[in-house]
């Protein structure tokens, strides 16, 4: 499917969920360097609006944020990064794949397009790595969005996130990942899935499909970061000043109400807000609730 094709199918899945948008222009690609890799991301709406950086979730592209890039961008420009080992992105050959390496891609993003502040919205291990880089950045920080992650998880969560991305991960048919899809996310409908399908999977020479980001990370599931204690979490939430709202979902098996409840707390200016009918990938189940809600934060 060509780019304008698959533009115009978004625009009408868009429609469908609800999402409310004035500029229906595609996104522009857009490249820089960060540690010798050649790193992507989508940038949508005019350049001389206020910024929005969105970071993707573990597994995921900058497409991801289609439908909120979207809605957002006749009133901000946003800039979804496909962050590294994932989508178009380069593989990092040395495997760093930990958050400061997350965190510096970030900086790197930021010193390329000559950004004083922005708005950064991060989701699962996007959300993770917006607040290490906000806790020692915030000067450049107008408001904060961590959405369903904190510096604790529920293990059976992570253990289903586990568990799905170390199936097979070469298949015969498209069809097959969308199945795979519809049963690990039964909040997501089958039409966004389809919708989605070919930004996050490619084929391979040998006429089969894989995901779109890099296979040691699957295989790496349990060791991918180097800040595995809690505390240094919780220490890197303890210094962030900047307005920050974090947003749960009801139905999310990754955040628990009670973590939820102790980051606020320990934030000096945060607070939080539930989307009921959500999982885990909330920007993606519940777009329209989602979108409002962050039009409301940012307002």
């Amino acid at each position: 499917m060509y780019k304008k094709e698959a533009h115009e199918h978004m625009l009408k899945n868009a429609t469908k969920a609800g999402i409310q948008f004035l500029n229906d222009s595609p996104p522009i690609d857009g490249w820089y360097k960060s540690d010798d890799l050649n790193m992507h991301f989508l940038e949508w709406g005019d350049k001389n609006n206020p910024v929005c950086v969105l970071l993707h979730g573990f597994a995921q592209t900058a497409h991801s944020w289609d439908f909120i890039s979207l809605s957002l961008s006749h009133k901000y420009r946003v800039i979804a990064l496909a962050q590294r080992g994932h989508g178009d992105s380069d593989w990092d050959k040395s495997r760093n794949y930990s958050t400061p390496y997350f965190v510096n891609d970030l900086k790197n993003l930021i010193n390329s397009q000559n950004i004083s502040k922005f708005n950064l919205i991060g989701l699962s291990m996007g959300g993770k790595n917006s607040y290490f880089y906000a806790s020692e950045n915030q000067e450049y920080l107008n408001k904060l969005v961590i959405v369903d992650t904190g510096p604790e998880t529920i293990k059976k969560g992570t253990s289903n996130i586990r568990n799905f991305v170390q199936m097979e991960d070469e298949l015969n048919s498209i069809e097959e990942f969308i199945q795979r899809i519809k049963k690990y996310n039964p909040h997501r409908t089958e039409e966004h899935i389809r919708g989605n399908i070919l930004n996050n999977i490619k084929q391979l020479d040998n006429g089969k499909w894989t995901w779109k980001y890099d296979s040691h990370l699957r295989s790496g599931f349990n060791s991918r970061s180097n800040v595995n204690d809690p505390s240094e979490s919780w220490k890197a939430l303890e210094k962030i000043t900047t307005p920050t709202l974090v947003v749960k979902g009801g139905k999310s098996d990754i955040l628990s109400s009670e973590i939820l409840e102790k980051m606020t707390t320990v934030m000096s200016n945060a607070k939080s807000k539930t989307i009921e009918e959500s999982g885990h990938l909330v920007p993606g189940d519940k777009p329209k609730e989602f979108t409002e809600l962050i039009f409301d934060f940012l307002a």
